[in-house]
Formats: structure tokens, C-alpha cells, sequence
């Protein structure tokens, strides 16, 4: 049996402390673009992101923190090269037929661009790569596809070598912000044809920051066990809010509001396991449940790291061949007599949350190879000092940037 090539994904997501500035577009002219975008493609990145999250919180809770649009993106380049039942096993997933690819990749690109633009208050840089395997040529045409649509620089080096690893994360802490050091810790290997990276950066200030003097030490009650002390953060005044018998809500903007973390905090009676049912069903939150109140709201100041492997939840989500050694067809990658398919998906985060802001970055690595309510009248007060979900998205576009879950804001993973 001949030597097998595989592909490796690995995606990183890392949140950070603040920013001052931002620059790129108005929030008009952000608005003027979002007309031209294929909307269809926030709305299924955005349902993926909510199908791995529900997954992967099945596997254990926790602090759980996913780029439901890194991971979209970086498949998309990936699916770029897929070709036969690999590729409507990740049509389907993505929710473009193979017939559609056109349409998904003219879609990234024109998204892509105004991600690029974040605007006054807000930072937000989206890059991708494609690393080949040195004397091992990839098609053409797929690596015109990367650069006209992902933007995507063409690399090639020896990916069994250590040296690497290092040009790699190099690239990847270049693109993060320096957040992200360490996205391999070895190499592809000898049968490595190609490494995909998307990545991901974020930093936004609050339109209204959070006083520091404000700041409390409180009680946080984590599901099991004592209460964990935590530095409560807290701002009174008016809040796009949302109540409901299960759960209450609340949007905190960025820079002129073209950006939002949505905080949603589950009823005493209800739990953050029933939250993350209710966000797969698509009952959670809905933008019209939104009114602007007036109120105080209490919000843990924290910092949290996460990480796992995503081919299982992939295979259970309906992308099996695209993992098989002997079936996984990416032929439309490079011209090989031998199966080229995907070895591991590798998804980490970090996200640290303060008075002034949030920054955040993401990475989506992949290696390929070879091988065989009612109104609110009241002001109202929402103390998050329990478990809670989270998500950063674009106002404009609908795309969600971040999706997570804080189950102790003291708990490093």
C-alpha cells in the first residue's frame, strides 16, 4: 500500500484586552456595502458555529469559546478542493451545493472586504494562507480560487521539516496580534500536501466603557461547588435589553455600533445547559425581543482558554469522507494517484474581557494530505453572576465572530 497524505485543521481562537481606535469604513458606508452581500452566507455560518458549539458542549461544558466564522472560512477553502461525495458531504455542511462553490467563493470575498473594514473603535483583520509541501505542486486553479477570493498568500515549504512549524506560527502570531505563539508543535510529516490558515483578529472598545472605579469583588456561582470570587464590572444607563421567562439579555456595542457582544444569562430556575438547547432550536434571543431600557448591569471581568479536536463533531454533523484515508477526495487541491483527505481539525481559544474593550483573534489551520419577551417598563438590573453565554458578531453583516459559553470567569480552561 502506497504512502497516504492527510489534512490537518487547526483552529484557534484567542480574545484579548481593548482598543482605543479601529479605522476603515463609517458605519454608513458599512451599512451601504452590507446591501450588496450575499446573506445567506452569515445566516449558514452562523448556523454551523451554533451546530459545533451545541456539540461540543455536549461533550462537558465548561468555558467554551468557538469562531463560528473562522472555521466556515477556512472550510470554504478547503471545499474549494474537494471534489465528488467529499464535496456535497461539505456542501451540505456549509450549505452550498458543489454547483454553488462560485457563489460561496464570490460570497467570502465580498465579506471578507468589509470584515477588513471594521470602523472608528474597532480593529478587525481577516487572513488566510496556503502552505504547499515543497516539490509537490498544487493545482493551479485552486490556488488562484485561494488568492482571488480568500485573499489567501500562497506559501511552500518542506511541512515534514521542523523549520515548519515555526514559519507557521510565525505567520499566525503575525496575523493574531502576537496572540496566538504556538498553533503547531510539530510538524505535517513526510505526507503533508498542504496546510490551510484562516485567521482571525478583533479588538473593539465600548462605545460606553465600564468605569474601573466601578469594579467590585462578588460572589460568582459556578454549577457545582462554592462560589468563586470574581471582579464584578458594572454600568448603569440605557442597554438594548431583552427578558424573558427563561432568560435575560443584553447588547453591548463597539465603536459606533457596528459591532455587539450580546451577554444572555439563564433564569435561576433554568440553566446554561438549557440556553445552548434553546440557541440550537433558534429560539434564543431573537433581535426583536430587543428593547432600549434603561438599567444596571453586573458582568464579570475574565479570562478563559479553551481547546479541542473537531473531526468527531464534523463526522457527527454529517463530514465522514472527507476524513477517509482511503475516500477523502480533494483532487481539485493537487493531482495525486492517492486519496488526499483531512487528518484532525484543532480548534483553541482565549478570551479576556475588561472594562474597555475586548480583542480578539482566530485561526483556522488546515493540513492536507494525502492517503488512502414582554416590555420592560422598570428599570431593570441583570447581575451576571452565574453561568452565562456570550457571542461577538457584526451588526451589519449578521455574521457572529465569536460564540461561548463562561462557566467560571476565575477557571483558566
Amino acid at each position: 500500500m502506497g504512502k497516504r497524505l492527510s489534512a490537518l485543521i487547526l483552529a484557534v481562537l484567542l480574545l484579548g484586552g481593548c482598543s482605543e481606535g479601529g479605522s476603515g469604513m463609517s458605519y454608513s458606508e458599512r451599512q451601504a456595502a452590507t446591501a450588496e452581500l450575499d446573506s445567506g452566507l452569515a445566516e449558514r455560518s452562523n448556523q454551523l458555529g451554533v451546530k459545533l458549539f451545541s456539540q461540543l458542549w455536549q461533550q462537558g461544558g465548561g468555558n467554551l469559546t468557538i469562531s463560528p466564522y473562522s472555521i466556515d472560512a477556512a472550510l470554504a477553502l478547503a471545499y474549494s478542493g474537494s471534489a465528488g461525495e467529499t464535496a456535497e458531504e461539505l456542501g451540505k455542511l456549509l450549505g452550498y451545493t458543489p454547483d454553488e462553490r462560485q457563489k460561496l467563493n464570490t460570497g467570502h470575498q465580498s465579506l471578507m472586504k468589509l470584515l477588513n473594514n471594521g470602523g472608528p473603535g474597532v480593529e478587525l483583520k481577516i487572513a488566510n494562507s496556503v502552505w504547499g509541501m515543497k516539490g509537490l505542486p498544487l493545482r493551479r486553479d485552486y490556488l488562484r480560487n485561494g488568492e482571488d477570493f480568500y485573499e489567501a498568500q500562497i506559501k511552500t515549504t518542506d511541512l515534514a521539516a521542523p523549520k515548519s512549524v515555526k514559519e507557521i506560527n510565525r505567520w499566525v502570531a503575525d496575523h493574531t496580534g502576537d496572540k496566538i505563539q504556538e498553533m503547531l508543535t510539530e510538524p505535517p510529516g513526510p505526507q503533508a500536501v498542504a496546510v490551510l490558515v484562516n485567521a482571525l483578529y478583533f479588538k473593539g472598545s465600548w462605545t460606553d466603557v465600564f468605569e474601573e472605579q466601578a469594579t467590585k469583588q462578588a460572589d460568582f456561582n459556578p454549577p457545582a461547588g462554592p462560589a468563586v470570587q470574581a471582579m464584578m464590572m458594572k454600568r448603569s444607563g440605557m442597554f438594548p435589553y431583552a427578558l424573558h421567562e427563561d432568560w435575560q439579555a443584553v447588547k453591548l456595542p463597539y465603536g459606533e455600533g457596528q459591532m455587539e457582544m450580546v451577554v444572555v444569562l439563564p433564569a435561576e430556575h433554568s440553566s446554561l445547559g438549557e440556553l445552548v438547547s434553546q440557541l440550537e432550536q433558534g429560539k434564543l434571543a431573537p433581535d426583536a425581543d430587543f428593547a432600549d431600557s434603561r438599567g444596571t448591569l453586573l458582568l464579570p471581568r475574565f479570562t478563559a482558554s479553551y481547546g479541542t479536536e473537531l473531526s468527531k463533531v464534523l463526522k457527527t454533523l454529517g463530514v465522514k469522507l472527507a476524513f477517509d484515508q482511503r475516500e477523502g477526495d480533494f483532487s481539485l487541491m493537487a493531482d495525486l494517484d492517492r486519496p488526499i483527505y483531512v487528518e484532525q481539525v484543532i480548534h483553541k481559544t482565549h478570551i479576556d474581557v475588561n472594562e474597555r474593550g475586548t480583542e480578539a483573534a482566530a485561526s483556522t489551520v488546515i493540513d492536507m494530505r494525502a492517503g488512502s419577551a414582554p416590555p420592560v417598563d422598570a428599570p431593570f438590573e441583570m447581575n451576571v453572576n452565574r453561568p452565562f453565554l456570550f457571542m461577538i458578531r457584526d451588526t451589519q453583516t449578521g455574521v457572529v465572530l465569536f460564540l461561548g459559553a463562561i462557566e467560571n470567569p476565575q477557571s483558566a480552561g
